[in-house]
């Protein structure tokens, strides 16, 4: 994976971003450039939870820390 030129490493987001056939979907997953399904562990309820609680969690340090 190192060894790809990034062009090629941007391509999906790239892909993602332009395609026309894409403009007004979202929610799906890719990887070069091709829809994928998800894994198992990408679609637990409990782990999505986790990472939201500590998403907030680190957004708020962050805030706390810029206003003193």
């Amino acid at each position: 994976q190192l060894s790809i030129g990034k062009f090629q490493r941007a391509a999906t987001t790239v892909y993602c971003a332009t395609a026309p056939e894409l403009e007004g979907l979202g929610g799906m997953y890719f990887n070069n450039c091709c829809r994928c399904l998800p894994s198992q562990e990408a679609q637990n309820e409990v782990t999505a939870a986790a990472l939201w609680e500590l998403s907030e969690r680190l957004i708020q340090e962050r805030i706390g820390r810029q206003s003193k």
